[in-house]
């Protein structure tokens, strides 16, 4: 059999496109080397709000966890900064979300196969013609798509993207654990050198008496204290009473995404595709922006559009938060205060939820001029670097 589309990848990025293809008569093939859809759960699970996420499903409140009333910053031992948001977003049940997805791609008649890993892509004359498994066997696919993650390789066999420098890496570790510690709706991060240097800490709300702690490094930090050391140094100082469980280890891209993201009949979405926020590592929403105008364009015959119109809604603005990080890891602990308290400023009046999920260039601006120096030197070096 000849599918239309090979996925490699049972992700949000490759069980969303499928889901959708398989929906508009596409024979769909998704193959992952997980042994169960949406174990385990590599992500932080905070995204946007039910109205952002109405965009692309249908909003079933059992795979919602609970709402985000907003941030709390927590900077070394000074006192916390709270940024109130109406209706900022939600807390996922992310595992069965993402088994919401299987479920509706399968019912479309999409085929989904697990504990097959793909070892390489099966070239035929000028394009892909399918993907090798680690047992010996092929898959053949018009298309082949890369949704396998931060670690992709399909993009990288394509000629499409690289390997994640160190310095664009962001490893994490986190655990889920029984606390009532920062558990009241607000995304609570810790920074700081006396706290995590060049990275940060989080406690997400999952449940009543139920958070999800982690932290994750900016690769260029990477010579200092592992990652898991410095958490577990912090959960064993703020909550000792904590019952850890499901210790879950991973890294994010926090680079722009390249400008072409699609070469021959191969096209990668999602971490595969680089693109997520490079300043806080979020990638739900970007992935679902993403995947929808991929089907879209695959659906019109016309992937290469997929490339122009992502950079068109997101690329430009990937950029920024990349150069606001190298600004953020730039600062002294009195400039990151600044900084948070400019942040302040109520994002939500400049954002209208009905569009392509996006945040606001207007404060984005003023904390340009804010650090204005430290920008330049960091923009002189991106431009250097292309």
């Amino acid at each position: 059999m000849v599918y239309d589309a090979v996925i490699v990848g049972a992700g949000i990025a490759g069980l969303y496109t499928g889901m959708k293809l398989a929906r508009a008569g596409w024979k769909i093939c998704i193959v992952d080397r997980k042994g169960e859809v949406g174990i385990p759960v590599r992500c932080g699970e905070a995204t946007g709000n039910r109205l952002e996420l109405l965009r692309f499903v249908e909003v079933d409140e059992s795979w919602i966890a609970g709402d985000i009333k907003g941030m709390t910053f927590h900077l070394n031992e000074e006192d916390p900064l709270k940024i109130e948001v109406n209706d900022a977003g939600v807390m996922l049940h992310r595992d069965r979300f993402e088994k919401m997805l299987a479920n509706k791609a399968e019912e479309s008649g999409a085929d989904i196969f697990l504990n097959k890993s793909v070892i390489g892509l099966v070239r035929g004359s000028n394009v892909c013609a399918g993907v090798k498994l680690h047992d010996g066997n092929e898959i053949a696919g018009k298309i082949i798509i890369g949704a396998d993650g931060c670690e992709s390789k399909v993009g990288r066999w394509a000629g499409i993207t690289q390997s994640v420098p160190i310095r664009d890496a962001f490893p994490a570790v986190q655990y889920h654990a029984k606390s009532d510690f920062c558990n009241d709706g607000y995304l609570h991060f810790f920074i700081g050198s006396s706290i995590i240097p060049k990275g940060y800490i989080w406690a997400f709300s999952k449940a009543k008496g139920e958070i999800s702690i982690g932290a994750g490094l900016y690769g260029c930090n990477s010579n200092s204290p592992q990652v898991k050391e410095l958490l577990d140094s912090f959960i064993d100082k703020n909550i000792p009473s904590a019952e850890k469980s499901n210790l879950i280890t991973g890294c994010v891209p926090l680079s722009a995404c390249p400008k072409k993201l699609v070469k021959d009949n191969v096209v990668v979405i999602g971490d595969a595709a680089r693109q997520v926020n490079p300043l806080n590592a979020g990638g739900i929403m970007n992935t679902l922006e993403a995947a929808d105008l991929a089907v879209k364009s695959l659906l019109a015959n016309s992937r290469n559009s997929y490339s122009r119109k992502w950079c068109k809604a997101q690329r430009r603005q990937q950029k920024i938060f990349y150069l606001i990080k190298e600004v953020f890891l730039d600062c002294s602990d009195k400039e990151i205060e600044t900084l948070v308290k400019k942040m302040k400023i109520d994002f939500q009046r400049y954002i209208d939820r009905t569009k392509t999920f996006s945040f606001p260039v207007r404060p984005l601006f003023i904390l340009f001029i804010i650090f204005f120096p430290k920008f330049i030197k960091h923009l002189v070096y991106m431009l250097l670097k292309k």
